[in-house]
C-alpha cells in the first residue's frame, strides 16, 4: 500500500535523449556552456529548467536590489522568496521542470549573495 501511495505522488524525469553519440537527460544534466558541434555551425543542445532558474535567480536578484536602491545583496525569507519567484517563474514548465527551476532560481539568488556571481550592474 505504501509503493502505491508513494508512486503516486513521485514526479519521474524526463527520458534520455541522443544526439549522435551523445546521451543526455534534457532536465537533469547541467547545461552550462553544453553545445554540439555540427559542420561549421556549434549551438546549444538545450537550455534546460536548471539554467532557467539559476539565470532567472541572479537577474531577479539584480533587478531586486536596483528595484530597492540597495548595493548589497540579500536573502529573502520563504513569503518573499515565493513572491519573487512567482514573478519570474515561466508558465509553461512541467511540473519536474518546475521544481528544478525553483531549486535553482535559490541557487543563483544565493551566489550572487556569496559574491560567487559578481554584480556586474
Amino acid at each position: 500500500m505504501f509503493d502505491d501511495v508513494h508512486s503516486v505522488n513521485e514526479v519521474s524525469p524526463p527520458e534520455l535523449q541522443t544526439i549522435g553519440d551523445l546521451t543526455y537527460s534534457p532536465g537533469t544534466d547541467i547545461p552550462f556552456g553544453k553545445s554540439l558541434r555540427m559542420g561549421v555551425t556549434e549551438t546549444i543542445i538545450f537550455e534546460s529548467a536548471i539554467e532557467k532558474g539559476y539565470q532567472a535567480g541572479i537577474q531577479a536578484h539584480r533587478a531586486f536590489l536596483k528595484e530597492h536602491n540597495n548595493c548589497s545583496p540579500i536573502m529573502l525569507d520563504d513569503h518573499q522568496f515565493t513572491l519573487v519567484m512567482e514573478h519570474f517563474k515561466p508558465r509553461d514548465l512541467t511540473p519536474f521542470n518546475e521544481g528544478l527551476w525553483r531549486m535553482h532560481f535559490l541557487v543563483g539568488w544565493t551566489c550572487l549573495y556569496l559574491g560567487i556571481v559578481f554584480d556586474e550592474g
